[in-house]
């Protein structure tokens, strides 16, 4: 298909065509993922592709070449954000301890991190609320990786102590 067929195209004729190549492409790379991820995914390609025809370019390959290399890098990019997403927190109502007066875990841990040094709290901060990488953390912090990594290890075992005197137990590290 060259420039002038693509641009004679109706954007629906041109959805119809091409939507199931970008969601066949994104689902084979999002199979772990829910299904909503690759219908996302396709729908990202085929608004790029429908607000911005003239970025393809015949002479590199046919449109379905392109279609699926749009969704190819869509859904890695997808997958990557998908992998490093933090873990979903609880439900508000499993945030309660239960025996005894209700209290809310939030103030427990609150009460937890103030009792942290200011370095303490920074590793805290970068790792856990972040999602920042050794690498990362010891070039913003003035520190060595290996003393990161050191210091996030500590930081952990002082955490699961301080919980567990406050009658939260943490399974693992």
């Amino acid at each position: 298909m060259g420039a002038e067929e693509l641009e004679s195209l109706t954007d629906e004729e041109l959805d119809a065509r091409y939507r199931p190549v970008a969601q066949a492409a994104a689902r084979g790379l999002l199979r772990g993922l829910p299904q909503e991820e690759a219908e996302e995914c396709a729908n990202d390609v085929m608004l790029r592709l429908l607000t911005h025809r003239e970025r393809y370019d015949p002479e590199r390959g046919s449109l379905a070449t392109y279609v699926r290399v749009m969704a190819r890098t869509e859904a890695l990019s997808r997958l990557r954000r998908w992998n490093s997403r933090p873990p979903s927190l609880p439900l508000e109502e499993e945030l309660y301890i239960t025996g005894g007066p209700e209290e809310y875990i939030g103030d427990i841990v609150e009460g937890v991190l103030e009792s942290l040094s200011q370095r303490e709290r920074a590793l805290f901060t970068l790792r856990f609320l972040y999602g920042m990488e050794s690498r990362e953390m010891a070039r913003r912090l003035g520190m060595t990786g290996g003393g990161v990594d050191v210091a996030v290890l500590r930081l952990r075992r002082k955490l699961k102590k301080l919980l567990a005197q406050r009658g939260i137990r943490v399974e693992g590290g």
